[in-house]
């Protein structure tokens, strides 16, 4: 098993977008997918799949129900483990409540990839899971505040968890060359202050009203518009990502659960 995070600095980049619809172009290539939606607080990867959510990790928590019990089955094939919308207790789980969840989904048959999507910023909740992912990607629009905040989520992972496998994801731009240029750009002071390369994931770009629409319809656009030039970048990441070996400590979410074991 692969186990992908997706993660950002600053909110609103478009990051919950990109882990929906890379976890649904991987099932549409039929692997089976599971996705975390490691924002438990303030949940909505839901809405963009379309699905109704009657139980949460929260009911977990509470001794109510498993996670076998709270996962849903959405119309792309993804299961989805769902967070919950305006909780401050699941915004800020214990170490030891992440080790349960993972551990929990570990136990899960059938799932040849798990995307955790983490919430942005930097408390323990993100960077705990994001540093134990095997593929970690870091999403960043060609904008002062959201670039800012990418190199201080970065500089974090570097300097309390050793990261040293980032992959740079731009977002939102309007040509590969701009992408290149944000992704330039950031490696280069990573190289400079903190001596990490990154790694280039690819891009998405900017399609607002197909985002939207997509969101209104709870139908990732990967399968609203499957032949659509933002489609067709998420098929680029998902290329690069499942080919990708440079990451493999491990392989398997076994190792996942033992690198978010040790930060306890």
């Amino acid at each position: 098993m692969k186990v992908i995070g997706v993660s950002s600095g600053k909110g609103g980049v478009g990051k919950t977008t990109i882990a929906v619809n890379l976890a649904t172009e991987l099932a549409n290539r039929g692997l089976g997918v599971m996705l975390l939606d490691g924002d438990l607080g303030l949940s909505n990867a839901q809405i963009l799949l379309g699905t109704r959510v009657t139980h949460t990790y929260a009911h977990v928590l509470a001794g109510e129900k498993s996670i076998e019990e709270i996962i849903v089955s959405t119309a792309s094939t993804v299961k989805l483990v769902p967070g919950s919308s305006g909780s401050k207790t699941l915004s800020s789980l214990s170490r030891l409540q992440l080790l349960g969840l993972i551990h929990g989904i570990s136990k899960i048959p059938g799932c040849d990839v798990l995307i955790v999507d983490t919430a942005a910023g930097i408390t323990d909740n993100v960077t705990i899971l994001f540093s134990a992912c095997d593929i970690r990607l870091v999403v960043v629009q060609n904008e002062p505040s959201s670039i800012a905040d990418a190199y201080a989520m970065i500089k974090v992972l570097k300097h309390e968890y050793d990261i040293t496998q980032l992959h740079l994801l731009p977002c939102q731009i309007r040509s590969k060359e701009e992408a290149k240029t944000i992704y330039e750009r950031v490696n280069k002071v990573t190289m400079q202050y903190l001596d990490l390369h990154l790694q280039y994931a690819g891009s998405v770009r900017k399609q607002d009203e197909l985002i939207l629409e997509s969101a209104r319809k709870g139908i990732p656009f990967v399968n609203l518009e499957p032949k659509s030039p933002i489609a067709g970048d998420i098929s680029a990441i998902a290329d690069n990502l499942m080919s990708d070996d440079s990451s493999h400590d491990s392989g398997s979410i076994k190792f996942f659960v033992e690198r978010l074991s040790k930060t306890i």
